[in-house]
């Protein structure tokens, strides 16, 4: 996201103006480091190749706008001091959409990230990361649904996966960590303490035919049976 930065300067206007749907003005002259209240669109500009239409304040993108990169990346949304903020759409040439908030041109808030290969997440947004409450859902069918921070599983979630196993539990850096349940398809489950996605700590284990091993676990092996 910080080819949102710097993209303004002063320079040579090589496109003329342009007004569309916007209640301003059409940006009056050439010199758009001064326009301001109105409507304007410049570009390709020089070093950087960027195409802006839109809405301009004292010589920044301010309002509604599009701007669109040389590399294929387009943004459509609201602006603010020259960076998107509010709500907008985020495309590459790759297919890689996102729609959602934004904040100092990062992703902010709530939003959807639907990836080219098929993959899919929807929630809150931090810096550009997952961070809050959210759903992902892997091209390969695993799904998780819970609590993120700086862009990995960590807090309380659900993990499932095409072949029917499923955990809930804590998770620490995207890894199953603290109290949690796996059961898997066979119908056998461990429910206990966890570290680095491994049964650590006092747990149990019920067998697919009811049998239970109760005790204390080491890096996912019982080393102390309990009654």
């Amino acid at each position: 996201m910080n080819k949102f930065l710097g993209a303004l300067f002063s320079g040579l206007l090589f496109c003329g103006i342009l007004q569309a749907e916007s209640s301003l003005s059409a940006c009056q002259g050439s010199n758009f480091p001064t326009w301001t209240n109105c409507y304007g669109e410049v570009g390709p500009l020089p070093i950087s190749g960027d195409v802006y239409a839109g809405e301009w304040k004292v010589g920044k993108y301010h309002g509604q706008g599009t701007i669109e990169y040389p590399d294929g990346t387009k943004y459509v949304g609201i602006w603010e001091n020259g960076l998107p903020n509010g709500k907008g759409t985020l495309t590459d040439s790759s297919e890689n959409k996102y729609v959602g908030g934004f904040k100092d041109g990062k992703r902010q808030g709530m939003g959807t990230h639907s990836s080219a290969n098929g993959s899919k997440y929807f929630g809150e947004w931090k810096d550009d990361k997952y961070h809050g409450q959210g759903t992902n859902i892997s091209v390969d069918g695993k799904k998780y649904v819970g609590k993120w921070k700086d862009g990995l599983p960590n807090g309380k979630g659900t993990l499932t996966d095409s072949s029917g196993n499923k955990y809930v539990g804590g998770f620490k850096d995207g890894k199953r960590h603290g109290q949690g349940t796996y059961t898997m398809s066979d119908g056998s489950n461990y429910t206990g303490q966890w570290e680095g996605s491994i049964p650590n700590g006092e747990g149990i284990y019920t067998f697919a035919d009811g049998k239970i091993e109760k005790g204390i676990w080491k890096m996912g092996e019982l080393i102390k049976r309990k009654k």
